[in-house]
């Protein structure tokens, strides 16, 4: 990919977060301030900037297909967005939400599983180990954070269900950094989304909010998924 074609659309990308954020103004309670539409824009153009290094890459090779489903990943990723900003009643909302992002993280998983083909493999002692930890972790957001006795229990399951599948997606992203240092960007990415959630879930489940929650919880988010798509360039030695 043209390095000033990557520059103009980070560049578009990191001033479209700042000023939503500087020209937004706060809410009623202060968890949020950012301009809504200029916030989630920056999602279609990580989705735009994904498709364009797939792009650039033969369809064939291993790296290849790992950067197209990147893309395909956030490209989903960008959906599952629009679905929560939406005005869908908030329970079905949440769980049409944790679906699509369960999709984009079982697309993750397959661009790895492509894009270890070319490079260093983690053994599966690694992995265990690695999923284990997380899913160790994410029951553990899931139980001091997320779970609620006061939402239906179907949201209670399907938020447990969804952290499994965020926390797996997770793993194997830490688990191949451990292995090889190029899958570095994409750990931190994964680990970004990680936090992002947890601290989403519990201000949805837990209705715990505090100034500037939101803008913690779409901070990580877009910095984690930034790291995911731009993982395309470092795992290449771009």
């Amino acid at each position: 990919m043209s390095p000033n074609l990557l520059a103009v659309l980070l560049t578009a990308f990191f001033a479209g977060n700042l000023l939503a954020f500087a020209l937004g103004k706060p809410n009623a309670d202060g968890s949020a301030r950012s301009i809504p539409w200029l916030q989630r824009s920056t999602s279609l153009m990580l989705a735009a900037l994904a498709i364009a290094i797939a792009a650039t890459r033969a369809p064939g090779a291993p790296l290849g297909r790992y950067a197209a489903l990147i893309a395909v990943g956030m490209s989903v990723s960008f959906v599952a967005d629009l679905i929560m900003a939406s005005k869908l009643p908030n329970s079905k909302r949440v769980l049409l939400g944790m679906l699509t992002f369960g999709l984009a993280h079982l697309v993750y998983m397959a661009a790895m599983l492509f894009g270890a083909r070319a490079l260093t493999q983690p053994t599966l002692l690694t992995l265990v180990l690695c999923e284990a930890a997380l899913l160790g972790i994410g029951a553990l957001i899931w139980a001091r954070f997320v779970r609620s006795p006061s939402v239906p229990a179907m949201l209670n399951t399907g938020s447990l269900g969804y952290l499994v599948l965020l926390g797996s997606m997770t793993a194997m992203a830490c688990a191949f950094a451990l292995t090889d240092a190029r899958w570095a960007m994409l750990a931190v990415g994964a680990l970004l989304f990680l936090a992002s959630d947890a601290i989403l879930g519990n201000q949805i489940f837990r209705e715990n909010r505090w100034p500037l929650s939101s803008e913690a919880v779409w901070g990580t988010y877009i910095l984690g998924q930034a790291g995911i798509v731009l993982s395309t360039l470092a795992v290449a030695g771009l």
